[in-house]
């Protein structure tokens, strides 16, 4: 059974909603944007009740209250807020990390900065990547001119006209690995949702320009050399060029066929398997282990 909890965070200044599930070994899911933790309830029931789930609505995102004007989305501002969420949540033992898309902009830096605060990561179709070339409509969302600014509010405020509908037809029409049901979810929490809208640009705004992400091929770097690390990876993203893939190279990966972006979502029984897999695994499994791309169908 997934249950719904609040957790109130003082880097907020206000509370966010947590899915928790089961008891056992603890996995910590961040998920993407434009989505929130209801993206990990298929991999939550595929997991079953055998470990301790954790899937916060990032800050400002899903049923997250908006943040305070005082927090900036800047790297160590998340990184108080995950060190804060897992002292509030009363994780002792080091979760297995799971990251998504912007999961990883907030995941990997906590994660890199506190090794010893994880049993392992599992990478899904994430933006870890230094000088990343972003989609047009994440650098209008990431203005920060007095017109730019205004212009990124105004296209927001777009997303919402008619109910969502257009929105709706054409973020489908890009991914379609997403079903009805997760379409409207989608709908619902981002953009009908002026807070969500809000709070994404705010994060957009940070973590769009180039510097943001300097050091981060070195903080994969050192994951990959300290931690078990799993990556699963949909192809056909319309986000991420699939070169991406061999950045993380030694780190044992398996591609999927058709998966598309929303690896959650389109194949939830392999990302389980991969935080199975990291579970059941020791330390010293991982050195002997060589780098491995497995190639299946989504």
């Amino acid at each position: 059974m997934i249950e719904s909890r609040r957790v109130h965070l003082e880097a907020l200044s206000g509370s966010t909603r947590v899915l928790t599930s089961g008891a056992g070994v603890p996995v910590l899911l961040l998920h993407g944007s434009p989505d929130n933790a209801d993206e990990w309830r298929p991999v939550i029931e595929a997991l079953g009740s055998g470990y301790s789930c954790y899937a916060p609505d990032l800050p400002g995102l899903g049923a997250g209250d908006e943040p305070a004007a005082t927090f900036d989305y800047s790297r160590a501002a998340c990184v108080g807020v995950l060190d804060e969420l897992v002292d509030r949540l009363g994780i002792t033992e080091p979760p297995i990390l799971i990251v998504h898309d912007i999961g990883g902009v907030l995941g990997v830096p906590w994660a890199a900065s506190r090794p010893n605060r994880i049993r392992g990561l599992v990478i899904t179709n994430t933006v870890v990547f230094e000088q990343f070339g972003w989609f047009p409509l994440a650098r209008v969302w990431s203005s920060r001119g007095a017109l730019g600014r205004a212009l990124a509010a105004g296209v927001m405020r777009q997303i919402g006209w008619f109910g969502g509908r257009i929105f709706r037809w054409q973020f489908g029409r890009i991914s379609p690995e997403l079903g009805e049901a997760d379409l409207d979810r989608i709908v619902r929490s981002f953009a009908l949702d002026p807070g969500s809208k809000r709070s994404t640009l705010r994060l957009f705004r940070q973590m769009v320009p180039t510097t943001y992400f300097d050091g981060f091929a070195a903080m994969v770097r050192s994951l990959i050399a300290d931690v078990p690390v799993r990556v699963v990876w949909g192809r056909g993203d319309p986000y991420i060029p699939e070169r991406y893939i061999t950045t993380f190279a030694p780190a044992p990966t398996e591609v999927l066929d058709r998966a598309g972006h929303w690896v959650p979502l389109s194949a939830p029984d392999a990302v389980a398997r991969a935080i199975s897999d990291l579970a059941a695994s020791r330390p010293a499994d991982d050195v002997l282990e060589t780098s491995a791309v497995v190639l299946r169908a989504g």
